[in-house]
This record gives C-alpha cells, structure tokens and sequence, in this order.
C-alpha cells in the first residue's frame, strides 16, 4: 500500500509541475501567436511598406545577351531587416539564390545575387551572379529595374564572359487574411 501511494504521490507532483510549466510559460506563447495570428494584417503591413523588406514576386524580361526566357520564368525573392536576401527562381537548373542589397537613394536599391547552377545530370555548372538597382514607387508595393544585369563564372569562380542585361519588375506579397 505504502509504494502504491509514494508512486501516485510522485506522479501527482510531477503533474503539478508540468501544468505549472504549461500555465507559466507555454500559454502565453500561445496566447501571443493568437494575438498576433488575428491582428489586423494591415497594422503589420503598414509599417514594413515603407522600405525593400519583404517578400516579393519578380518577373524578369531577357535583354541583349540574354537567351530567350520561357513568359514563366519569375522569381521569390525575400530582402530582410539586416541586408540580406534569399530568392528562388522558377529555372529547375538554378538552386535557391543568396545575396545582399542596400540604399542608394530614398527609393532606390542596389542587390547582388548568387545562384548555382547545374547540369541536367546534376553536375555543378558554376554561379550566376545578378545584379539590379531596384526603384520603389512610392507606394512601396511595386519595383523596376531596367539595369538588371548577369554574369556567370565556372566552377573555380572564374568569368565565363557569357553576361546579360534585362529587366526586372516586382510586386510585394501582401497578407491577403482568411475570412
């Protein structure tokens, strides 16, 4: 009888402190993410419009020495706080890209972008490296580049000489809430 009790008494206070770890800190993690999760989206998306940070949805149009693009070609691209930057490309040879971008003016940016590229059997072809300078519209929804430009080096890092020129125009995502 007496271990029968020690064991429910240990397990009644290891359950006392598991709820009090759940009502300590647990809850008001979720009671954050629920706060936060039916907010009213355009309190978040107002103060992120004013600059690049975000993601969004480019498209990109072949220029002198530029091969012909497919009209679904497009990218993601996601342009942080602190510099950086990550896209991913709708060509299956090029692997998600990383980069850099910063201000030259009040609304225009400077990016760089690396991306390595494959062979159809896999093998490693080398990097393309691209490189724009963004304008803003004034709504911070919407950029265009018409110096969008591309080299791309062989594996050991060496220049190819195959460069390009393009443009490129993106459109923010947006929060677009449930009902």
């Amino acid at each position: 009888m007496m271990l029968t009790h020690a064991r429910w008494g240990r397990h009644n206070l290891c359950h006392s402190h598991h709820a009090d770890i759940l009502w300590r800190f647990i809850m008001p993690g979720v009671m954050t993410v629920l706060i936060v999760a039916t907010a009213d989206p355009s309190a978040f998306a107002d103060s992120k419009a004013s600059g690049l940070e975000g993601s969004w949805r480019v498209t990109i149009t072949g220029g002198t020495g530029t091969p012909p693009l497919p009209t679904w070609y497009q990218a993601l691209v996601t342009f942080g706080q602190d510099g950086g930057l990550v896209a991913t490309i709708t060509d299956p040879l090029l692997q998600t890209g990383h980069g850099a971008w910063g201000k030259k003016g009040k609304q225009t940016f400077a990016v760089t972008i690396l991306l390595f590229q494959f062979g159809p059997d896999g093998s490693f072809l080398g990097t393309l490296k691209a490189r724009a300078t963004l304008e803003l519209n004034d709504k911070a929804d919407t950029f265009s580049s018409d110096d969008y430009q591309f080299e791309f080096f062989d594996p050991n890092g060496n220049p190819t000489g195959f460069v390009g020129i393009g443009a490129a125009h993106g459109t923010r995502v947006k929060v677009e809430p449930l009902p």
